[in-house]
């Protein structure tokens, strides 16, 4: 009887996991995308990339994580070239010199199911801005079909997308007074991390 009461007892305790350490899966190009879009009156375009880096800790159980993910801003192709070539020099986000655009969270907060608040600071062109976005945040338990996509252990893959001002980044082109690339650009950003 004793031994039944230990054992109900043990089962009241509350469940938690250590929270794990995933990397970004950088080799699996297909699984990784970045997106930044421009919509005007004059011109529309999408940058990509799928060049993502970084690690993240997660706790399934609690819900609770953290991670730093950087692009390689660089690697960003729209389709042409030469716009391609202006991109990345020092007139517009200046990639040639500082290619890195990297995110680091302050703090993730889950709202409900698989949707989380993430408070982060974006670096871009040697500039600091504080971003708050939501993200999905999904974790897969390693198993057969994980494995067939090419990911040894537990899979975690995060999705978000959010507003920033190139302005806010110090970058100021006539262009964009012009109306010809817009000072707001969409941010999306999917990768596949995995422990």
């Amino acid at each position: 009887m004793r031994n039944a009461f230990l054992f109900l007892a043990l089962l009241s305790l509350p469940v938690s996991a250590a929270p794990a350490t995933f990397t970004v899966v950088s080799s699996k190009t297909d699984l990784n995308l970045m997106t930044v879009e421009s919509q005007t009156a004059v011109e529309n375009f999408t940058g990509r990339t799928s060049s993502v880096s970084g690690k993240l800790t997660f706790d399934p159980v609690a819900s609770v994580g953290s991670g730093s993910v950087t692009v390689n801003g660089a690697s960003i192709t729209t389709g042409v070239p030469p716009r391609d070539g202006h991109m990345r020099g020092a007139e517009w986000l200046n990639f040639d010199k500082t290619p890195a655009v990297k995110f680091e969270t302050l703090s993730v907060k889950r709202l409900t199911g698989d949707i989380y608040e993430v408070r982060g600071n974006l670096t871009l062109n040697d500039v600091t801005k504080a971003v708050v976005t939501r993200a999905t945040v999904k974790y897969t338990p390693a198993s057969p079909a994980i494995k067939a996509l090419g990911i040894t252990g537990n899979a975690l893959a995060v999705s978000t997308s959010f507003p920033i001002k190139l302005s806010d980044y110090n970058v100021k082109n006539p262009r964009i007074d012009q109306g010809q690339v817009s000072n707001t650009l969409t941010v999306s950003l999917k990768f596949i991390a995995s422990s």
